[in-house]
């Protein structure tokens, strides 16, 4: 397990398409994450199998990550049916893992390839990085997915402060309650022994 916590300062659900058309963008954000020391992980049917409902295994997956991550990829073509335009949409699913996250305040990074549309919820609550496939256009962007990751990084570690002191906080307030129901019973016993007498 050391080994592992020297490895990766943090681990990032990857939401994802799973079509081997999509491999070489996803691949791509993978590798990204692990330059960074970020351990991708979660992704239903790529880095987590099993036999239980694989949206309740979404959903857990991504409450134990630090953060999540999108690899926007087209799927579908839409058309709007008032002005006729057309555009590129991420898988449905995607939306419903980043739905999920957003419930849990997990920090969103989005890598999204040239051409896909992100529609209206992505850019309402993260910045997003577009990437055509290029090695100079990924250069370019470099300082830029570095401040992006290492903020969800940041974020992430100061939501889970805020946790742990919530979390004594209540301990704290249930040992108040204890210490003072202790204190009841003794004053109520010593009463009860004083009117004994």
């Amino acid at each position: 397990m050391n080994q592992f916590q020297n490895q990766y300062l943090a681990k990032a659900f990857v939401s994802c398409s799973l079509r081997k058309e999509d491999n070489k963008f996803v691949d791509l954000v993978a590798n990204i994450l692990h330059h960074y020391q970020i351990l991708p992980f979660g992704t239903v049917g790529m880095y987590e199998a099993s036999a239980e409902n694989p949206t309740q295994l979404m959903k857990r997956n991504i409450e134990q990550a630090d953060f999540f991550v999108i690899a926007a990829t087209k799927r579908y073509i839409t058309r709007d049916n008032h002005n006729g335009q057309e555009s590129n949409q991420l898988s449905e699913m995607i939306h419903a893992e980043a739905g999920m996250a957003f419930a849990f305040t997990k920090p969103v990074v989005v890598f999204v390839e040239e051409g896909t549309n992100l529609g209206t919820f992505l850019p309402s609550i993260t910045q997003y990085i577009t990437l055509d496939g290029t090695q100079a256009n990924l250069d370019s962007q470099q300082s830029l997915i570095l401040c992006l990751l290492n903020n969800a990084y940041q974020r992430s570690e100061e939501l889970k402060r805020k946790k742990v002191w919530q979390e004594l906080g209540r301990l704290a307030l249930g040992g108040l309650a204890l210490f003072g129901g202790l204190k009841l019973l003794e004053n109520s016993d010593e009463e009860c022994y004083d009117s004994d007498q």
